[in-house]
């Protein structure tokens, strides 16, 4: 049985946690800030996973999935590794899932209705160009005939000594790419991913950019769980990658 001096010092100690863990008004102005007008159009997913699982509790408004159980399925082997990115669903024998239709019509309207009606589509002049792509060594190649980009997205082959289906660059070549004659001003989004994370803030910093934020990505399968398998190259699978923001000049 804890001592009187020993429930006045947690009493203290949970009145501090209170203290610091309360929303100062700043805080609480910044959350109202960035919150989405007329509520949320985002749907959860449910934690319960199944809908049948979580109609056990209670009523849920949440999205739930549905087991595909076909002929050949075999329930006691459990979930499939890859769920709804795996290659042989037609002859899987685990467990793969689907979305379990819309459980809020309200929701499903709010949504419909913040998109761009029809007649702002037509009147929205902005011309695309199409996607292009070339076939060449970017070790070789003169970046300069490509002309000047307001925005870079680099995902480059990094040398992160595994077992990949393409070739890689080393970390010098990765240091002499032409990046700089691409950009006088403007933004670079560079994915990296494990040991590549310092060696692409040094490269950011080569091709003289200034580092100004650093985008995080938790990977998540179908059922909104971590990722632990997949085909990425890997022995240990990565739950997250980073992706590096540089600026040049003023954009």
């Amino acid at each position: 049985m804890p001592s009187i001096r020993e429930k006045e010092i947690k009493k203290v100690s949970e009145e501090i946690m209170e203290l610091l863990t309360k929303q100062t008004v700043k805080e609480k102005s910044l959350c109202e800030k960035f919150r989405s007008k007329g509520g949320t159009h985002v749907m959860e997913f449910c934690p319960h996973g199944t809908r049948s699982d979580c109609m056990e509790g209670h009523v849920c408004k949440k999205l739930h999935f549905k087991k595909i159980i076909q002929m050949h399925t075999d329930e006691t082997l459990g979930d499939c590794s890859f769920l709804n990115t795996c290659f042989h669903m037609d002859t899987c024998k685990y467990v793969h899932y689907a979305v379990d239709g819309v459980t809020s019509k309200v929701n499903l309207v709010n949504a419909l209705n913040s998109f761009p009606s029809k007649k702002e589509l037509i009147n929205d002049k902005s011309e695309l160009l199409p996607c292009q792509w070339i076939q060449c060594d970017l070790r070789y190649m003169d970046f300069t005939f490509l002309g000047k980009f307001a925005v870079i997205m680099a995902d480059p082959p990094w040398d992160i000594h595994m077992e990949l289906p393409y070739g890689t660059l080393s970390d010098d070549e990765m240091r002499r790419l032409g990046i700089p004659q691409l950009q006088d001003e403007g933004l670079i989004f560079l994915w990296v991913t494990g040991r590549a994370m310092e060696l692409g803030r040094e490269c950011l910093k080569l091709w003289g950019y200034e580092r100004v934020d650093e985008i995080i990505w938790v990977k998540t399968n179908q059922l909104q769980r971590i990722i632990r398998t997949g085909r990425t190259g890997h022995w240990l699978n990565h739950g997250k990658e980073h992706c590096l923001v540089g600026k040049k000049g003023n954009p």
